[in-house]
């Protein structure tokens, strides 16, 4: 049996990232022999990472990227269990090395993504003692238009905007900033109001009708004022109706103008 010393043991924990007592073990467990101990710290690791799995991931962080001709661009939504381990270092490399292979593979879904990063998910896990949940993703490819991105600065709420026709002036990368900011402060559901199921709308204009009729609001003039709500109901959901965040006197289609138009958004937010 090789001995089992403390450069031995630090060896180990370098190369596997695991905790000092649980390398003692490993080492003691294997009679001191590296690549063996390696080995079951591997094994133990997928058994802790899959018990671990079982617990609720409520926490994490937001990430993204968008290439430097605003052609392609990707939002994550990557989940932990608390804040602490959503600010490591290794849960923020294994945020940055799934949205590069998103960006770069194109997966169907979570589900589809590759062996290694399910791996490192794994091992992620087996490290900082966390269930880790890879739990959503937008990808955008745009076609004569252009990505853009916000991440708030407590990485918990993110945008993913798609304007079109793109432009390469200031101006057009300001607007871009400003609707992002948008949809991440105001969180439509909608760009406009021919986007919202009609199914939706007979939904709201059954509650409508029910409360102006507890309200004792006269038969003849029900239809009139639910025209009214459903407009006031299009100025929150949708959101070139809403009101700029900047400037209450404009409306997001005054800010976009007549030339530029949103295509798509995604927004994720911790917790939803």
């Amino acid at each position: 049996m090789a001995e089992i010393t403390a450069a031995v043991v630090k060896e180990l924990r370098e190369r596997t990232g695991s905790g000092m007592m649980d390398c003692k073990k490993a080492l003691a467990e294997t009679g001191g022999d590296m690549e063996k101990a390696i080995d079951y710290l591997r094994e133990k690791g997928l058994a802790k990472a899959a018990k671990k799995a079982e617990r609720t991931a409520s926490d994490g962080r937001i990430f993204q990227c968008v290439s430097e001709d605003g052609k392609l661009g990707v939002l994550l939504e990557l989940n932990s269990e608390t804040d602490f381990v959503a600010k490591t270092d290794e849960f923020n490399d294994l945020g940055r090395a799934i949205v590069k292979e998103i960006a770069e593979k194109n997966p169907a879904d979570v589900n589809a993504l590759s062996e290694p990063i399910k791996a490192q998910v794994t091992a992620t896990i087996a490290k900082l003692g966390e269930n880790i949940v890879v739990k959503r993703f937008a990808r955008y490819v745009a076609d004569g238009s252009c990505v853009f991105q916000y991440v708030h600065n407590n990485f918990k709420v993110g945008v993913l905007l798609e304007l079109a026709p793109a432009s390469n002036d200031a101006a057009f990368a300001e607007l871009g900033h400003s609707v992002c900011m948008q949809v991440a402060a105001m969180n439509p559901a909608y760009v406009k109001r021919e986007d919202v199921p009609e199914d939706v709308l007979e939904r709201e204009r059954a509650v409508y009708r029910q409360q102006l009729l507890d309200e004792g609001k006269p038969a003849d003039r029900l239809d009139k004022i639910i025209e009214g709500k459903l407009r006031k109901y299009y100025e929150t959901a949708c959101l070139v109706e809403q009101e700029y965040i900047r400037d209450g006197d404009k409306k997001i289609k005054d800010l976009l103008g007549k030339s530029v138009t949103v295509k798509r958004f995604a927004r994720f937010s911790i917790g939803e």
